[in-house]
């Protein structure tokens, strides 16, 4: 079961780093009780994370989709400032292919990944993260938009 929870947590992503919020390292507690789910989150720029409640309301409308039987509980937890340490192999090849493995470095090096972002020199070329992740979240809402014209559920 819980590697159903990874899966579906790898197709959550980060809305400013086109990484999973999984390989990010944002996941930081998954718990399984009983007929319970439990998810902790934490967010790489922390309570600056506007966009946190919309990844926290993915992660629990996917999960109550994935195990109707189940009771779903997301916590995002501002108090825990997220570490390049907590990213998975993959989640730092990601983060390399996207901004380079000098940008991993100085994240290593403790410097904020805010800084990262919109620091030129650190961008792959012809690459915009925020451009891509709108394209994303708008292929998603028209697939929706769709879907919801189809169907008239409300």
């Amino acid at each position: 079961m819980k590697d159903k929870i990874v899966e579906i947590l790898r197709n959550i992503y980060d809305p400013e780093i086109p990484i999973n919020i999984y390989d990010l390292g944002l996941v930081r507690e998954i718990r399984i009780e009983d007929k319970k789910i439990f998810i902790r989150l934490i967010f790489t720029a922390n309570r600056g994370c506007t966009l946190a409640d919309l990844v926290a309301v993915q992660v629990k409308y996917k999960l109550m989709k994935a195990f109707p039987d189940y009771t779903v509980e997301v916590k995002s937890d501002f108090n825990e400032e997220w570490d390049i340490s907590y990213a998975t192999y993959e989640g730092r090849l990601m983060l390399e292919e996207i901004y380079g493995k000098e940008a991993v470095e100085a994240l290593i090096n403790k410097k904020k990944i805010e800084e990262l972002i919109t620091a030129n020199n650190f961008r792959v070329q012809d690459f915009n993260p925020q451009e891509y992740m709108r394209r994303i979240v708008e292929e998603r809402y028209n697939n929706f938009k769709q879907w919801y014209e189809k169907h008239k559920i409300i």
